[in-house]
């Protein structure tokens, strides 16, 4: 378990989960992740960040659709280059990643992120990769603290799951590190739709655990480990000191916040 100095192969979700997303309608393209952020659209940001990683060999992009990407000519260069490969997606986003899974047993460890984390940057990369490859484990989970976030960007609305010695944010960072870990991916595809809904995903994990996060006793270890003894798997996160990572593009109002982030960015180079 663990990475032991391997180049991961890095798949990025670029799937569509809605017709009507409310940034690729504010921005006027045909999936968000072609919006412009900083004057570059931001699947090409999340790109570019992992070509720039030296710990991450492949870049298989999972989305848009073939329509999507042969109508750009940015996505339909950079594939025909071979620069990067292209996948189609599956019915959402678990099910795209155990597809490519069950397909590609040869490509673990795989870094999973998605197309709509502007923010993303090689030191972020670097960081959850260096401190995945120190530890032995199935499945690394990259977590913010919440109280880094909110000291940052208080204006900005992420889903918090609150645990004995605080709260803690996503960041749509995953390495698979072995072929166990599809059943991480097999059980996140029958909670998906409670992503949104801590107390919910906190409830598949058993009653007890259930009993002890509403009395505010069960910690970020507690819950790993219960859903580590679930599935037969080490699971273990890896904190990241990047309040950022937490702040995908999923509304209006992160756009404009990650927007105003790469100005202020640009402003300090």
């Amino acid at each position: 378990m663990g990475l032991e100095h391997q180049s991961v192969t890095a798949l990025i979700l670029a799937g569509a989960r809605t017709a009507r997303d409310p940034v690729a309608r504010m921005a006027g393209v045909a999936n968000k992740v072609l919006a412009q952020v900083g004057g570059e659209p931001m699947i090409s940001r999340v790109l570019g960040t992992l070509a720039q990683s030296d710990r991450v060999g492949k870049r298989i992009l999972c989305g848009p659709s073939l329509e999507t990407v042969q109508d750009n000519s940015f996505l339909g260069t950079l594939i025909a280059s071979g620069a990067v490969q292209w996948v189609e997606p599956a019915q959402g986003p678990s099910l795209s990643v155990a597809r490519f899974l069950n397909e590609h047993p040869q490509d673990f460890p795989v870094l999973v992120t998605t197309a709509d984390h502007a923010l993303l940057t090689p030191e972020i990369v670097n960081y959850f990769l260096r401190e995945t490859q120190e530890k032995q484990m199935d499945v690394a989970v990259g977590l913010v603290p919440y109280s880094l976030v909110v000291a940052s960007y208080p204006q900005s609305k992420r889903t918090v799951t609150r645990l004995t010695g605080g709260g803690f944010c996503g960041c749509n960072l995953f390495v698979l590190c072995t072929p166990k870990a599809i059943r991480m991916v097999e059980f996140w595809s029958r909670i998906e739709r409670e992503r949104k809904h801590p107390l919910r995903l906190i409830r598949t994990l058993g009653g007890l655990a259930l009993v002890r996060y509403v009395l505010g006793w069960l910690s970020l270890a507690e819950a790993l480990r219960r859903l580590g003894q679930k599935l037969n798997l080490h699971v273990q996160e890896v904190l990241l000191p990047f309040p950022e990572a937490a702040i995908d593009v999923d509304t209006p109002e992160d756009l404009a916040l990650a927007e105003k982030i790469l100005a202020k960015r640009q402003e300090t180079l």
